[in-house]
């Protein structure tokens, strides 16, 4: 069997851990014998080297069109020589034109290869805005064979769906190492927020004003450290620097970052707004949760219906409310003793799980 992804405008973009992941458990799979990356010379090293997969070059014009088409031409010649049973594209709103070129381009060639479109997030767009993209998604879903994703990723993104979908869940990357130490009884217990604050849809002051509710209240018996990483913009930077209780630390690699998640175990917020994110699940829910994590959750349909899939009890909801998230993290930090137990499921929420369970499975089906 052989794969074909279309990664382009994915790889460093908010969805890009399945696609920077899949290739490398695809090429370590029984039944695929070849796995092809198409995407910019940019990301040639790391899918040659990282990823150990065939690159397939699209080249960037300032013209979307012309990049959509040249492209869709390239990927489909490429699928016929190499007689590519799957090609699986993950989704962005760029490339819907390049799907509908590359699916009239294999009718063209008489290709038999299933073009299987992925939804990595769900649709963030409100009002006037939302129905343009679903308008253009409906005429996108006309060219797809298959459509795939989050449980919600595809509902949200279409007015209605037509085609054939398969739920494939975020997971965590690997299980991370290091040594596990019990805390003392003096030990600080640490507040974790990890994720970028610059999108405006993420409402990320709300963040900025539960951390100095906590600073204000400092009503803990346990002593609590507030540790955020990601991108901010220099306000929010500034804002959080400002609050003695907080130890901003930027954009991390994913293995710093796991190194400081064992020296300083706590508690893991995972913030979704109810006005853009209601629907969203979490990758630093999944993460927190491998991590043993205490989690304090936002209460949306997203993350319930994600910690229901996981299985995962012990996970405290709070309202979108700055004072309801400062007592409740107030609480927890004084309620805690250490790292929680693993839950049942755990290991089924490795990629290397899921690829097993809901992507190879259906690769076989589907070629």
């Amino acid at each position: 069997m052989k794969i074909l992804y279309v990664t382009a405008n994915v790889l460093g973009d908010a969805g890009a851990n399945a696609a920077e992941i899949f290739p490398k458990l695809a090429l370590a799979a029984d039944p695929v014998d070849h796995v092809i990356v198409a995407d910019f010379a940019r990301n040639r090293d790391f899918i040659r080297y990282r990823q150990f997969a065939d690159f397939l070059r699209l080249r960037e014009y300032k013209w979307p069109i012309r990049q959509a088409w040249q492209a869709a031409a390239r990927i489909a010649k490429k699928v016929k020589d190499s007689d590519v049973d799957i090609i699986h594209v993950f989704y962005r709103q760029q490339n819907i034109p390049l799907i509908i070129f590359l699916r009239l381009a294999l009718i063209v060639l008489r290709s038999n290869a299933v073009l299987l479109v992925d939804h990595r997030s769900v649709n963030l767009a409100r009002g006037w805005r939302a129905g343009v993209k679903k308008s253009r998604n409906l005429l996108m879903q006309i060219f797809a064979h298959r459509l795939a994703g989050n449980p919600w990723a595809v509902e949200t993104n279409h007015f209605f769906v037509f085609k054939p979908k398969h739920i494939i869940d975020l997971g965590y990357d690997k299980l991370p190492g290091g040594r596990e130490k019990p805390p003392g009884a003096n030990a600080p217990c640490t507040i974790w927020f990890i994720g970028s604050l610059k999108p405006k849809n993420r409402k990320s002051e709300f963040l900025i004003e539960v951390f100095d509710q906590i600073a204000a209240k400092n009503t803990t018996t346990r002593p609590v450290e507030i540790h955020v990483a990601g991108p901010t913009r220099r306000a929010q930077a500034r804002a959080l620097n400002k609050n003695p209780m907080v130890t901003y630390h930027g954009m991390l690699p994913r293995a710093d970052l796991y190194k400081l998640l064992r020296e300083h175990p706590g508690i893991g917020m995972a913030f979704m707004n109810m006005e853009f994110h209601s629907y969203a699940p979490s990758l630093k829910f999944v993460e927190y949760a491998i991590m043993r994590y205490a989690i304090i959750a936002s209460d949306t349909l997203g993350l319930r219906t994600q910690a229901k899939r996981m299985n995962l009890d012990g996970v405290i909801f709070a309202t979108e409310n700055s004072q309801e998230w400062a007592e409740k993290l107030i609480a927890a930090a004084n309620d805690w003793k250490g790292l929680s137990p693993t839950w049942n499921d755990a290991p089924l929420w490795s990629y290397d799980s899921i690829f097993e369970r809901q992507v190879i499975g259906l690769y076989e089906r589907l070629a």
